[in-house]
């Protein structure tokens, strides 16, 4: 009985320093969308880059998807129109 009310004792004690020693959470957001630091994003653009396989992007792609092998159209620009009174018409 004499271990049991020691035992009992003890773990209100270890249970009181621990709630003695408790502080408050605060959220300080890092991603600048969220409301962090501005100066984060380069950091953050690094991290998220060197993440990616072989350590970096090379640069901008799009991954197409495959059309199964049927050719598709390549594209032709499309001539504007002439707008009136734009720089024609100034006498530029």
């Amino acid at each position: 009985m004499k271990i049991l009310s020691t035992l009992f004792a003890s773990a209100i004690v270890i249970g009181s320093i621990g709630a003695a020693s408790a502080s408050e959470l605060v959220y300080r957001p890092v991603n600048p969308s969220f409301g962090g630091d501005p100066l984060n994003g380069n950091w953050l653009l690094s991290q998220a880059t060197s993440q990616t396989p072989g350590g970096g992007s090379p640069g901008f792609t799009i991954d197409f998807p495959d059309f199964g092998g049927i050719p598709q159209p390549t594209p032709t620009p499309t001539p504007l129109p002439e707008v009136p009174g734009g720089p024609a018409a100034a006498g530029g």
